[in-house]
């Protein structure tokens, strides 16, 4: 089961992860946003020159549109893992602000365009305020949240003279420069500025520690939670960021439509496209719904010009299908790892349908991006790729032998798990790191914990232990801040964390690893160690932050396994980097949540061995575990808990013969 440094690497992270490429100083990605700014502003501006149509205006402006609803839905729902049907309302806000202020108060639509932005901002602002406040709207919850928000919207449009009431408002014909040819000319810059900012945005959040916090959120968010990343304000940012970008364009929308109506505005198809545009294109980077919106646009319009609208949504139901079986992470995905081919590829087939004569623009181009997408599928199936990467190490030298794994290197533990060395004496009395005092949770009419006091001082191995249902869980998660107690104090370090949020109490000294490893998938062994660092009491940057991590990583014996994806571990690794996760924060106590389930005794060895090296660093440790022959060797003294009250608390040798211990684990007296 032992995963090797090679299984998946660091090219399959996604959103946020990793540091960003640049071409001397300036981001790659930035010189690319420019450039195709820069290109389709040249193209509109000559046009005519170039022998374009105004529907090749057109097709440019859509295409442009749907990029930018689909940036702006990716902020948050690709970004941070919240599938939202709310997109629809964001443009519906922005849509019915120009036809209010420009259609019906004669105001400038440049004033318009930034209102309408704003007002989309407030409306995410009190969205997310309810819905991130309440851990029960998560997943479907929230996407059911956000599918009645437009609906309520429409309706409130519908009724309301002044909006809408049913009546239906033109959008007059904007005054546009002297230097602008066209109407469609203006659409096309107008849509182009609101798709530069929206993909700068999403640019600038894919590579800033907002984006990497986004995607802890993605993989695992209460343990992003526990490291110390905010989780509800970098949500918060990215709603209000999308809310505002999807109002700014939908307000170039209602010029682009001419005449606005709720029907043509509040309809499911709208945020259903926008999340089919990021399918397919890629929801974890920030140039897939580029990729997205171009395709699938493209593919609409070509249906239109054919008259086949009667199959579009058929074609579009199992393109979604194959995107999700074939890549589930999007096309950006496949088109990244073989860049030069998709774009040979492109230009070879389109450009070959053009020059025959027998083909129009729209059917080269349409074609030229499906041959695209299906070569670089190709390339990338496992069986193409193990031939190119064999032809390509053909001739490299040998790489160097792995470092020893978890269970085999320098210091690791080679007896059996209940042939342990002594435990650590002791320590003298110093200062109290987490006081418990008198804590009760209820759960309803359920009381989990009653009345429990306890001390944890510095320099201590703190076993707590008691049977199943005892109250462990629940001590955890109040010690972690996950859950408030009902009556009672807890301090850490001297410090009350009561109404305290987990980052906070994070960042106060406490750490944690589960039960269950909670990686973040979509990261490297490396930048999952990192991000505690990051977000944790010392708040390094992302450079700094990597080189700890392997000092971290260290510690574990697993810096031969840094670049590895946490999909390629076994559970023992996965553990052994929760806990290189959890001390790179630098906490005063370490809470291990059960660090031996499931482990072999060779793997109890190496684990109890890491935990000693973790120990003998100064890290205070809490052990929740089972095993009592493994506390009674490893812990200085054990907290014992039954039906959520504290039955003992001392000395391993005294708590483990105590009359009233034993009978709670094996419901007997010891004969």
């Amino acid at each position: 089961m032992t995963a090797t440094a090679g299984t998946t690497t660091a090219g399959s992270a996604t959103a946020g992860t990793g540091a960003p490429k640049t071409v001397g100083t300036i981001p790659r990605g930035l010189l690319v946003l420019i450039g195709v700014s820069a290109l389709v502003a040249v193209v509109a501006t000559f046009s005519s020159d170039l022998g374009l149509a105004s529907y090749h205006l057109v097709l440019i402006s859509t295409v442009l549109f749907w990029a930018t609803q689909a940036t702006s839905w990716n902020l948050l729902s690709g970004f941070a893992g919240y599938f939202s049907f709310g997109q629809g309302a964001f443009l519906g806000v922005g849509v019915f602000t120009m036809a209010v202020m420009a259609g019906r108060n004669d105001v400038n639509y440049l004033l318009a365009i930034p209102v309408g932005g704003l007002l989309a901002g407030v409306l995410a602002f009190v969205i997310g305020a309810v819905a991130f406040r309440l851990r029960s709207l998560r997943g479907e919850i929230f996407a059911l949240l956000t599918l009645a928000v437009p609906f309520i919207l429409g309706s409130i449009a519908l009724n309301t003279r002044s909006i809408d009431g049913g009546l239906g408002t033109t959008i007059p014909t904007p005054d546009r420069p002297d230097w602008v040819p066209s109407f469609q000319h203006l659409m096309v810059l107008l849509n182009l500025g609101a798709a530069t900012i929206a993909v700068a945005v999403a640019l600038a959040v894919y590579h800033s520690r907002l984006g990497r916090g986004l995607a802890a959120v993605h993989d695992a968010e209460d343990a992003a939670e526990v490291v110390g990343v905010p989780t509800f304000r970098y949500k918060m940012t990215a709603i209000v960021l999308g809310g505002v970008l999807g109002g700014m364009s939908g307000a170039i929308f209602a010029m682009m439509l001419g005449y606005v109506e709720v029907p043509v505005v509040f309809v499911l198809y709208i945020p259903l496209f926008i999340i089919l545009i990021c399918v397919a294109g890629g929801r974890r980077h920030w140039a897939g719904p580029l990729i997205g919106a171009a395709l699938l646009v493209v593919l609409t319009e070509w249906f239109k010009v054919a008259k086949l609208d009667q199959y579009r949504d058929i074609v579009l139901g199992l393109l979604l299908v194959g995107i999700v079986v074939i890549a589930p992470d999007g096309m950006f995905g496949r088109l990244r790892r073989h860049p030069w081919i998709a774009l040979v590829t492109f230009l070879v087939v389109a450009g070959g349908l053009l020059a025959s004569g027998y083909y129009a623009e729209l059917d080269a181009l349409l074609y030229g991006m499906a041959a695209s997408v299906v070569v670089t599928t190709l390339a990338g199936l496992p069986r193409v790729e193990r031939l190119w990467r064999r032809q390509a190490t053909s001739d490299s030298p040998a790489a160097p032998a792995a470092a020893p794994g978890p269970g085999t290197g320098a210091g690791s533990a080679t007896r059996s798990s209940t042939g342990f060395a002594a435990p650590p004496p002791p320590p003298p009395g110093g200062r109290v790191l987490v006081s418990v005092e008198g804590v009760t949770k209820d759960f309803g009419g359920v009381r989990a914990l009653d009345n429990v006091s306890f001390d944890v001082t510095e320099g201590e191995i703190v076993g707590l232990v008691g049977p199943n249902g005892s109250g462990k869980t629940t001590m955890v998660n109040l010690l972690c801040g996950a859950m408030q107690p009902t009556a009672g104090a807890i301090t850490i370090d001297g410090r009350a964390i009561k109404g305290l949020a987990p980052h906070r109490v994070a960042h106060a000294g406490v750490a944690r690893t589960y039960q269950i490893p909670k990686p973040f998938t979509s990261m490297t062994v490396r930048d999952n160690v990192a991000m505690a660092v990051m977000f944790g009491r010392t708040g390094a940057s992302y450079a700094e932050a990597r080189q700890r991590a392997e000092q971290c990583l260290a510690t574990v014996h697993m810096q031969h396994l840094a670049d590895a994806l946490p999909e390629s571990l076994n559970l023992h690794q996965r553990q052994l980097l929760e806990m290189a996760r959890a001390i790179a924060a630098e906490p005063a106590v370490l809470i291990l949540d059960e660090a031996f389930a499931g482990l072999n005794p060779a793997e109890i060895d190496d684990a109890v061995a890491v935990i000693r090296r973790i120990h003998a660093s100064g890290v205070s440790i809490i052990i929740v575990e089972h095993r009592l022959r493994v506390l009674q060797q490893l812990a200085t003294r054990i907290v014992v808990l039954n039906r959520g009250t504290l039955i003992a608390d001392g000395a391993p040798s005294t708590v483990l013969n105590d009359a009233v211990v034993v009978q709670a684990y094996l419901g007997r007296q010891r004969a």
